[in-house]
């Protein structure tokens, strides 16, 4: 019991306020080992989640096979809320990357919390438009830029996610080049080629199980050369002032 308080002590901080404390007494602690599947593609399920430890892919799996790679969820982060909101098939499969803790609430409690209270429902608001700004981006690199991009703009946005220090950062673990290459829609002869060409460089380099990339400002001048991506390259740009 005691270890359930402080992962509902965790939630309330981790989300705005008042919204943790409103959805705490609807709450249910999952604990998942790595691999575990949280939800699959098309589940009628419509729980929402919060990440309190650990981490969850979110991914796509088409019939012949492949998996299309839409977002990790870390610590602090939600999932299932479009499901939660709408009542619809789940829109895509969740799985756990590592040992993970979440908070699953019930659709109709997180909607009647969400939306019992203007500023949580702005939240929500924000929260929702920031998905679609994130799919935007991925769509336009999808169709306007070549694979080397792709990977250039990806590399940028995982490194913000992991944070900035000193015009470097680090992504651990490792992402291996297969999984960069479902990120980017591509495949990983592309994504080695590239890498081995951003070593040459003297941009990333690989430090036992962690990624790092030693020019941060380098590679978001890159990206902005090749993408013209003003917001992404506007948020690495405040990561390095912070």
């Amino acid at each position: 019991m005691a270890k359930v308080d402080t992962y509902l002590k965790a939630l309330e901080a981790l989300l705005p306020d008042p919204l943790g404390a409103m959805l705490a007494p609807h709450v249910r602690i999952v604990t998942l080992r790595a691999g575990q599947i949280v939800i699959g593609q098309q589940d009628r399920s419509t729980d929402a989640f919060v990440v309190i430890e650990g981490a969850v892919r979110v991914e796509l799996h088409s019939l012949a096979g492949r998996d299309v790679f839409l977002a990790d969820v870390a610590r602090g982060g939600l999932f299932g809320e479009f499901a939660a909101l709408d009542g619809q098939p789940r829109s895509a499969s969740v799985t756990a990357v590592s040992k993970s803790v979440l908070a699953c609430i019930p659709g109709a409690a997180f909607r009647e919390v969400v939306f019992s209270n203007p500023a949580t429902a702005e939240w929500m608001a924000r929260w929702l438009v920031g998905h679609v700004r994130l799919l935007t981006e991925r769509v336009f690199e999808l169709k306007a830029l070549a694979v080397r991009s792709r990977l250039h703009c990806e590399l940028l946005r995982m490194c913000l996610d992991a944070g900035v220090a000193d015009n470097r950062a680090e992504i651990a673990p490792a992402p291996t080049h297969a999984e960069l290459a479902n990120r980017i829609g591509s495949h990983r002869e592309a994504v080695t080629r590239e890498l081995q060409y951003l070593q040459a460089e003297g941009i990333v380099a690989r430090e036992g199980r962690s990624f790092v990339v030693e020019d941060m400002a380098k590679l978001a001048e890159i990206v902005r050369a090749a993408a013209g991506d003003v917001d992404l390259l506007q948020r690495a740009l405040d990561a390095q002032a912070g």
